[in-house]
Formats: C-alpha cells, structure tokens, sequence
C-alpha cells in the first residue's frame, strides 16, 4: 500500500515558518498588541550568550526651574539625565512527538499527519504559559520589594461567601487602572479568566465592537480590549479551599517585549527503522529560540537549575526586579478578585 508518510510531507524550513506564523495567529494574547518585537533581542538571539543587556535612558527629574535673576555670580547648576539597564533572558525549548508505522497500517490514517497539523497550536498554548508565568513572577515581585503598587487586590482567602466587592467589576478595574495616575490612558487591554468573563457578561457589562473591516466583533469592557484566557493565575484559598483568587491583568500596547529566532535546525524528522522489531517509528522534533521581556525589569537569575528558566523559575519573584523607578512607566497592572 503506498502511503505518504511524514518526511514526505514535511520540509523543515517550510514548516518551521509555517508553524511560527500560525502560532502568532492563533493567539489571542499575542494579537492583542501586548508584545512589542524588540530588534535588540531579535539580534542578540542571532548571536551567543544567555542574558543580553538592554540599556535604557531614565526621564529628567522633576527639579524645580530655578528662579531668573539679574545677578551675575548667580549660575544655573546643569542636571543631568541617568541610565538604567535591564536584563532579557534567552529561552530555547523542545518538544517532540513519535508514531510507530504499524499504527497507521491498522488504523487507516497517518497519527503523524494530525501530530504535524497541530503543532502550531500547541506551541501557541506553551507561549501563553510561558507569558502568564513572566506575568505572575513580575508581579510577585512588585508584591514583595515595590510595596505592590503594580497591584490591587480585593479578593481574600477569608472564610465564607465573597461579597460583592470581592469580585470583579467596573469599580475594582477603575480602581486597579489608577494605580497608573494620569497615565492610566496608555492601559488599552484586559486579560482575564473566563470565570471572570462570564461574570461581566452576566451583568450586560460586555460590548461587542466591530473591527476596522466589519468581520470581526471583539469584546470590550469600559472601553478596554478583552481578551479571555484560562491560563492566568488561579490560586485556590488555603483557610478557604472554596474560594479561588483570579488574576485579572490590565496592559497597555508593547507592555512585553518579544522577539524570535529560529535555532540551527528547528524542524527536523527522523525515522527510527529498527524499532516495532523493524516496522519503523516516525518522530517530530520541534524547537523554538525566543525572549519573553517585560519592559523595565531585569532578570536576575537568582534561581535557574537548567540551562533556561522553567515556567516555575519565571515565577519566583527572586529573579526578577524592577529597574525603572517610576510605577507610570510600566503600563502592567494585576487586579485580584474571587471570581
């Protein structure tokens, strides 16, 4: 029986462009404007190294302007502008899946070929976790050494029933977007769970707007951009295992910065001849070479066991801090409500 098999279909560097494309697509947090393509990154992926440095330079300060006069031995003292650096780390992750020929032989289609056409797709899933854990470990550190002020928490782990304030509405996200002050106009997005979602949806809090071509209607709230997504922060209470905490993040456009570079050889098949005592097993390798940065923090690689952070490592608030002073400068804001 002639049948095409993987490596007849599959030419890497084809594949691979398609595969990233379509993740970029089907993404909803990725085309919602929050990653911004970063040309340093992008061009420090293309060379060595694990950490690359991104050198910044501060705002004035707002000294006062001092006062004219007409006294010559009165000289105006010059200031001066400062630098900060942040620090983006490399990201180089795997995955592979395998087939044994013999198993397409009895089942009557290729396992490989579904493998091979929902590849994108799960790569999409692992860089929204990959993004969530950044999120999460962010602001687990504003939590612990900026005083939180990146952050509004009204849900509890308190005994009983939430109240009403407790959960998400247009009061607790007026109030998480003032923690930005008066520039709070640079939040343009919201990211929630679904739980959340629905809430807001019970209430006929949720608008539909049509895109620019009229095809598409996206969800809007209090004039942000929803995006639901169910892999954000959900942690379940302790003193009250029926009440759950949910991470609702506000964001403004390029808030994380992104960039993508393929490795040596990101798609690569292979076939194991030998194995099903000599009927073959097929196997897909992936890789993906990238930077996830949230703008004005450094990574500070307190704790990595692997050559590259794991999702866990991206959330432990050790290895990250915050560089740029100014709370306004970081359009990021974390709202945490019972539902």
């Amino acid at each position: 029986m002639a049948l095409v098999r993987l490596s007849d279909v599959v030419v890497p560097a084809v594949y691979q462009r398609y595969m990233t494309s379509d993740t970029m697509e089907k993404s909803a947090i990725f085309s919602s404007g929050i990653l911004r393509t970063d040309a340093n990154m992008a061009s420090f992926l293309s060379g060595g190294g694990l950490t690359v440095n991104l050198p910044f330079w501060k705002d004035l300060d707002d000294t006062e302007p001092g006062i004219a006069n007409d006294d010559a031995t009165s000289v105006s003292t010059p200031g001066k502008i400062g630098t900060g650096q942040q620090v983006a780390i490399r990201n180089i992750r795997t995955r592979s899946w395998s087939s044994a020929n013999l198993v397409s032989e009895l089942a009557g289609s290729d396992p490989m070929a579904r493998i091979r056409s929902r590849t994108s797709d799960y790569w999409t899933r692992a860089f929204e976790r990959h993004l969530i854990s950044v999120l999460i470990g962010v602001f687990a550190d504003n939590a612990a050494n900026d005083g939180g002020d990146m952050r509004s928490v009204v849900g509890t782990d308190a005994a009983g029933v939430p109240t009403e304030s407790q959960y998400i509405s247009a009061e607790a996200i007026l109030d998480a977007k003032q923690t930005m002050g008066d520039q709070s106009d640079g939040l343009g997005m919201i990211i929630m769970h679904s739980v959340c979602y629905t809430r807001l949806q019970k209430a006929n809090l949720i608008d539909f707007i049509p895109d620019s071509e009229g095809r598409v209607r996206f969800p809007t709230y209090l004039g942000f951009q929803v995006v639901v997504d169910d892999t954000v922060r959900v942690v379940q209470g302790t003193t009250n295992p029926g009440r759950f905490q949910y991470s609702t993040y506000i964001t403004g456009a390029g808030a994380i910065g992104w960039a993508e570079s393929p490795v040596a050889l990101p798609v690569e098949v292979d076939r194991k001849p030998e194995q099903g005592n000599g009927m073959g097993v097929e196997i897909l390798y992936t890789r993906r070479q990238y930077i996830f940065h949230p703008l004005g923090f450094k990574w500070t690689d307190v704790s990595r066991a692997g050559n590259f952070p794991t999702n866990a490592e991206n959330q432990a608030a050790a290895n990250w801090d915050r560089v740029v002073g100014e709370r306004k400068m970081i359009p990021l804001v974390e709202l945490v409500t019972n539902g």
